[in-house]
């Protein structure tokens, strides 16, 4: 699933390039605009956008402030990371609900360019929401049992791999 979410940002971020580009050309050298390559480079803007943010839970690139996690205890910083990656975990989930019931909204109305459903845009944000509550899902796992389950069964101590 890695390669492929890469490759869809890729070809995403390839085709705004491609579409600003031909829009530019044609304008300025032909006076012929493109009159839908606005709503072609926002909808693949925010799609580009929710999956890089699938992309950076899954490699736990989000930006962190540790300055009170380094200034505690080991195994204490463990608890209180713990914890957050749990407030992350609730807060993607009620985006996923947020986000489920504004796609049903914008499911109701077209864009004026292209005439497509709205929907789209609240798509990407569905998707990049559920593809993040996944990863971090995953985390969450990986975290009980690497915290709590191997220092029990006396594999690990302190939490340490």
């Amino acid at each position: 699933m890695g390669v492929l979410l890469d490759w869809c940002i890729g070809l995403i971020t390839g085709a705004i390039i491609l579409t600003l580009f031909a829009g530019v050309i044609l304008r300025y050298i032909f006076n012929a605009p493109l009159f839908w390559a606005e709503e072609i480079v926002v909808l693949g803007l925010i799609w580009m956008t929710f999956l890089g943010g699938i992309v950076l839970v899954r490699d736990d690139k989000n930006v962190a402030i540790t300055a009170i996690t380094d200034a505690l205890p080991q195994k204490l910083a463990k608890v209180v990371c713990f914890i957050a990656d749990l407030l992350v975990l609730g807060i993607i989930g009620v985006m996923v609900w947020l986000s489920w019931t504004l796609t049903g909204r914008l499911g109701m109305s077209t864009t004026p360019a292209l005439r497509i459903s709205e929907s789209w845009y609240g798509a990407a944000m569905f998707i990049g929401f559920v593809g993040m509550l996944f990863f971090q899902l995953q985390r969450v796992a990986g975290n009980i049992f690497k915290y709590f389950v191997r220092s029990k069964e006396g594999k690990a101590v302190g939490g340490e791999a």
